[in-house]
Parts: structure tokens; sequence; C-alpha cells
């Protein structure tokens, strides 16, 4: 069994989430299908009823702060209906703007309090704001943290491990000698895989992800850190189940899929 704990799902168009579904149940791949605003929430959702190993959670991107600003009580009852809160995060890398930084602090602060107050896990973006993100999980206390396809520095990534963040691995490993470095710096009971499906290789390669490029990022990082392919899903599968074992609203829903 494999474990994608960051895809895409509602991203896939009708034609390609058939070809997707049948990819993730013939190869046994437990995916959390993480939103970045209520509409893919929602067709997350429907794809979860599809299969039982799809796992849907609710959050907003930091791409999409500045449209939920004002109104972010309204997204209350998603929260509380998600088993995990992701996507949410900062990102001055891809925006540059100040004032909307301040907008995405406002806004991912306000989901990690809500994640801490019902004891859920955290998937977060930090793409050039690793040192803000850092700040706040510790300013607030979060520690049930995934940090997905990190690559800031490895002394950020030391600290954040330091407050018992997890860590994934994606598919840059497959091109990125920095991730690569990264991917044996990750401490080995921190450490996960995702895809980003489907647009993190489609960035990267001009052709959408489908799921089982997770079997490739498992290879190569199986190659980094001296492993067997199989004790590397195996560390994945440890890992992704401690971090859920703690999780009142994970636990029992993970466990029934995994």
């Amino acid at each position: 069994m494999y474990i994608d704990v960051h895809a895409h799902l509602d991203k896939y168009d009708d034609s390609e989430i058939a070809k997707a579904i049948t990819e993730i149940e013939q190869h046994r791949i437990l995916t959390v299908s993480v939103s970045m605003e209520p509409v893919a929430y929602t067709k997350g959702k429907a794809i979860e009823k599809r299969t039982r190993w799809v796992v849907s959670t609710f959050g907003v991107h930091p791409w999409n702060a500045p449209a939920f600003h004002t109104n972010l009580e309204a997204l209350q009852p998603l929260i509380d209906d998600s088993p995990m809160v992701g996507e949410i995060g900062l990102d001055y890398f891809f925006v540059s703007e100040p004032e909307n930084h301040a907008l995405q602090r406002d806004v991912f602060q306000h989901f990690v309090k809500k994640g801490i107050s019902q004891k859920k896990i955290l998937n977060i973006h930090s793409k050039g704001a690793e040192a803000d993100v850092d700040r706040i999980l510790g300013d607030l206390g979060a520690s049930r943290v995934i940090v997905h396809w990190y690559s800031g520095s490895l002394e950020q990534l030391r600290s954040l491990a330091e407050k018992g963040v997890y860590f994934t691995v994606g598919v840059e490993v497959l091109f990125s000698a920095q991730i690569r470095q990264i991917a044996k710096a990750v401490p080995s009971d921190r450490l996960l895989a995702e895809t980003d499906n489907p647009g993190g290789y489609q960035a990267l390669t001009g052709n959408p992800g489908m799921p089982t490029i997770i079997g490739s990022v498992i290879q190569t990082l199986s190659e980094l850190r001296g492993w067997s392919i199989e004790e590397t899903k195996n560390v994945v599968r440890r890992n992704f189940l401690r971090l859920v074992d703690n999780d009142a609203w994970a636990k029992g829903l993970i466990k029934a899929k995994a």
C-alpha cells in the first residue's frame, strides 16, 4: 500500500478522474485529497464517495486568502465536517504583494487556531514563507502538522522538526538536487510522501500527474535513504498512522481504509 498525503483530486477533469480512481484502487494508494476553497472540497467529497481509498479535507489555500478573509466564520461548518484541515498556509514566493501576505497570515492563523481547538492535523503550504509558518506554529502551539513539499533551508527544517512537524517529499525529488538534499535530511520518523497531483508533476513536466507517480517518489526516496522500496513504503505508512493515531477525527476513517 502507498500513502499520498497531499493531492488535489478535484483538479482532474471528468475523463481523467475515472482513470485516477482506477489507479488508486489498483495500486492501493491511500490518498488525502486536500482542497483550496469550498467548491474544491465539495468536489473532493464527491470523489471520496466513489472509492474507499480517498479522504477529502477542507482548507483555504494562501492564494485564495483574499477572497475569504472577511467571511471566515461562514466556513466553520466545512471545518467542522473535515477530518483534517488543509490545504492552508502562506506563500511569499508565488505571491509577492506584502498586503496580500498580511491577509494570508490572518487566514492561516484562523485555520490553525480552529484546527488546534478541534485537535485536527494541519496540511500546510509554506513556499517562501517557511520562517513565518514556523513562527506562527510556535506562537499558537501547533504540533499536529504536515508541511507539504518543503523547499526551505535545512536550518528551518530542523526548527520545524523540533516542533513535531512531519514533512512530505513529492515529485520534485525526481528532478531537483535541492529537494533530494532535503529528502535525505528529513528525520526518518517525520518522513511522508505526496504527489500534489495533478498539478505538481504538470508544473515540472507539462503533463498532469497521475496517482502511480507516487511509486517513482518512493523509489527515489529509497535510493536516497539507502532503504528497500518496501522499507520506504513501511516507514511512510508507520509515520502516517502514528500521526493519525492520536487524532479522534481521522483515526477511525484512515484505519478503516488502510
